[in-house]
């Protein structure tokens, strides 16, 4: 048996071979084909991999995991033998790496979590996501900096005033001087292209999102999820199956909150960083949707808040008692117990026409 321990990066990959009789051989390849392909004359059949986790992981392991016994991502946050050693090279990386594996192996006992690998589809989602995040968060600066600009005037328009359909028009039209004005221009102009660069993520989201087409039945019967918003969630989760318990599932999506306990003292923690953080951004956006709908939640949230209970903390379990129904859902295959049956059907029959008249060009199909 072999154990192997990889350390990647962008341009270069650093391993490990920790063999039966403890002794190691270090190389160090570009990451390229060439370089792959001389590791790959290397493994077999009996040769376990390890690989820290990088933003370029999930590609490399898809080319290297059918020539190995197993390939496992480590979670390097997760491994305390790495981060406390003072030393820190690629190779002592890359051995350490190896010696976890081979002490987890030869133990048969779980050390930690390996990092979850997730379908293609699922990855695409991911990618796509992260742009559509990306080009929010621009959107969200640019209206800011024109907000500040009518302000500075001495024009202080609300926002919903300035973004109107039919305000923004009018408001385009008046001249206040030529600063403002030049940066006025730009600024809307830049604000229109990424919103329809916007809209042409969201439904390329959509588009490819077809085949989780029953689960985004399901989680759609919940008030406050949209489509995009149910895609999200399947792009987070990937695989319901992975998670044990509701907990479990909270956490990953980093809305269950970490716990100090020494002795008889315990403190609750902020939440827990490790994990998908996609879901619980889009969703917080419907909170106030689904907690003004269900009149239990509603009467449990000012109770709390005439206790004089931070806003911020309520949100937070509110979050984590939809996140606990949804996996139920998911989890029985069922709707949601509060369903409104003509909104989720008009949710579905929209997406469903969406599909159907949907044109994407031949290249990104």
């Amino acid at each position: 048996m072999k154990y192997v321990g990889i350390d990647l990066h962008s341009n270069k990959f650093t391993y490990c071979f920790l063999y039966e009789n403890n002794n190691k051989r270090l190389i160090t390849y570009n990451l390229d084909f060439r370089g792959i392909q001389d590791f790959l004359k290397l493994v077999n059949r009996e040769t376990s991999i390890m690989v820290e986790a990088f933003t370029n992981t999930f590609g490399f392991v898809d080319r290297i995991k059918n020539y190995a016994q197993k390939v496992i991502i480590a979670n390097t946050h997760k491994l305390k033998l790495i981060s406390l050693v003072k030393k820190k090279t690629d190779k002592i990386d890359a051995e350490k790496l190896a010696i976890v594996l081979k002490m987890q192996l030869k133990s048969n006992q779980k050390m930690f979590e390996p990092v979850h690998l997730p379908n293609g589809l699922i990855r695409k989602l991911r990618s796509l996501f992260t742009t559509y995040r990306l080009y929010r968060k621009h959107i969200t600066s640019i209206k800011n900096r024109i907000h500040s600009i009518y302000k500075q005037e001495l024009m202080p328009f609300a926002k919903e005033y300035i973004f109107g359909k039919k305000t923004k028009t009018l408001l385009r039209e008046i001249n206040i001087n030529p600063a403002a004005d030049f940066q006025l221009d730009l600024l809307f102009n830049e604000l229109e292209v990424l919103e329809i660069s916007v809209k042409k993520v969201t439904l390329y989201i959509m588009y490819l999102a077809n085949s989780y087409k029953s689960q985004i039945d399901i989680l759609t019967s919940m008030k406050g999820i949209s489509i995009l918003t149910a895609i999200a969630l399947i792009a987070d989760i990937s695989e319901l199956k992975r998670f044990k318990n509701s907990k479990k599932f909270s956490s990953y999506l980093r809305i269950a909150s970490g716990v100090d306990s020494s002795n008889e003292t315990i403190r609750n923690l902020s939440t827990k960083k490790i994990g998908r953080r996609l879901s619980i951004t889009l969703l917080s956006q419907s909170l106030n949707h689904f907690r003004d709908s269900n009149l239990k939640i509603k009467k449990w949230y000012e109770n709390k808040i005439d206790q004089g209970k931070k806003r911020g903390k309520i949100r937070m379990a509110i979050c984590r008692r939809v996140f606990a129904e949804i996996y139920q859902m998911l989890k029985k295959n069922e709707y949601h117990y509060s369903r409104d049956e003509r909104n989720h059907t008009n949710k579905m029959r929209t997406y469903t026409m969406f599909l159907i008249n949907y044109k994407i060009p031949e290249k990104y199909a």
